[in-house]
């Protein structure tokens, strides 16, 4: 198992490095390092902690986008992509980041390719970046794929921006409504029906079901949340299976509140990578496998190997994506006007376009679908509230009037 190892040496040029290295042993760490004509001064493993939470993402979605930024920029000046590589990694802040880069430049200086350097590292580069680079490689065009890939990127950090800001509102104000329902049927209801049943005033049907509620709750809260938080888990651990991925898969693209947005992202990274891929020189069928290894959506994934076992048995692209049932009217008929006049990059490009304003549009609209709901809730919870508590304190007012 590997284990990272804080090192000091001396490099070809009698300059003093410190960096981390994630290796198998010592001695494979010294061996790479004599290998660069480098001087060892100290190597000692990092050791680490028994048990370990990490929260959140080790590296955020911005600092990637920064970096292939910077990187494509000095590759497009002609710096050499070593170079590039210990400039760029001047600038990055996040000590695991750093590492995981002045890894990747032994691994360069060692002789590995680019994409074969970033593959050993997957919680910081994922398929797609990996494979972007890789065809760029093939092509001879790296920094004008790592340009691709940064508005890859920088599609993903808005996309993520725009949904964030989108359910914020949502979030805080159902987190506000939950505990207060939890407060007023526990504390609030029982407080007045309490000073109503001693005054011989009926209790409505409503009101003695949230007595009775609140009355559950207090007893068997600590269960319920149990219940709930087990719920929470089984699905996180059943999403890592293959039924239960498959399930999920199918159950995000019939969500009624976040479909549009999940077809219109799926469409949008598949036709961005093939028209990408497809302009740069790759082949159909090795653009559309890059495609399927990076497809999240598992229902998408079977779709496009599908089409690939067709394409394999000289069936066109156009009647196999449509035989999927999977890909919209409007992206079969781009694809077959692509086929028939020998533009299928185009045509990807411009479903990409397409997919992208409908994303836009999604998530844009998605506060709008939100808040109503949001408002018909509250406005639910205030109406059972009035009429659970205020309806028979006017009853008591009468009889006590009368």
């Amino acid at each position: 198992m590997a284990s990272e190892f804080q090192v000091q040496y001396l490099d070809s040029e009698n300059k003093l490095v410190k960096t981390v290295i994630t290796s198998n042993s010592s001695s494979e760490v010294e061996r790479s390092i004599k290998d660069l004509d480098g001087d060892v001064l100290s190597i000692v493993e990092k050791k680490s902690p028994s048990f370990n939470i990490v929260i959140g993402e080790l590296v955020k979605l911005q600092e990637k986008t920064n970096f292939i930024q910077q990187l494509k920029t000095m590759l497009s000046s002609g710096v050499s992509l070593v170079q590039g590589l210990e400039i760029a990694t001047q600038q990055i802040d996040n000590q695991y980041f750093k590492s995981a880069i002045e890894n990747i430049i032994i691994d360069i200086k060692q002789g590995s390719n680019f994409s074969d350097a970033i593959k050993k590292h997957p919680k910081i580069f994922d398929k797609i970046s990996v494979a972007m680079v890789e065809a760029g490689e093939r092509g001879g065009a790296l920094d004008q794929m790592l340009g691709e890939l940064e508005k890859t990127l920088k599609k993903d950090v808005e996309i993520n921006d725009n949904i964030k800001k989108a359910t914020r509102y949502p979030k805080i104000v159902g987190s506000i409504m939950v505990l207060s329902m939890y407060i007023v049927i526990t504390r609030v209801i029982p407080t007045f029906t309490g000073i109503l049943t001693s005054s011989g005033t009926e209790l409505p049907l409503i009101t003695r079901a949230l007595l009775y509620l609140g009355d559950t709750l207090d007893a068997f809260g600590l269960y319920i949340l149990t219940f709930v938080a087990s719920l929470f888990f089984a699905s996180k651990y059943l999403n890592t299976t293959e039924n239960g991925k498959r399930f999920f898969d199918r159950l995000a693209l019939k969500n009624p509140i976040f479909k549009k947005i999940n077809i219109a992202a799926i469409n949008l990274r598949f036709t961005k990578i093939c028209g990408t891929l497809l302009s740069f020189g790759v082949p159909l069928k090795d653009s559309l496998i890059v495609a399927k290894n990076v497809a999240e959506n598992s229902v998408y994934k079977d779709a496009i190997e599908k089409i690939i076992q067709d394409i394999d048995s000289g069936k066109p692209i156009t009647s196999s994506a449509r035989e999927t049932g999977v890909f919209s009217v409007y992206l079969c008929s781009m694809i077959g006007i692509g086929e028939e006049i020998g533009a299928l990059d185009k045509m990807f490009i411009s479903a990409a376009e397409y997919y992208e304003v409908e994303l836009n549009n999604s998530t844009e609209g998605l506060s709008a679908l939100i808040e109503p709901i949001i408002t018909v809730v509250m406005g639910i919870f205030i109406a059972i509230f009035v009429g659970s508590v205020f309806v028979p304190m006017f009853k008591m007012y009468e009889s006590v009037s009368m």
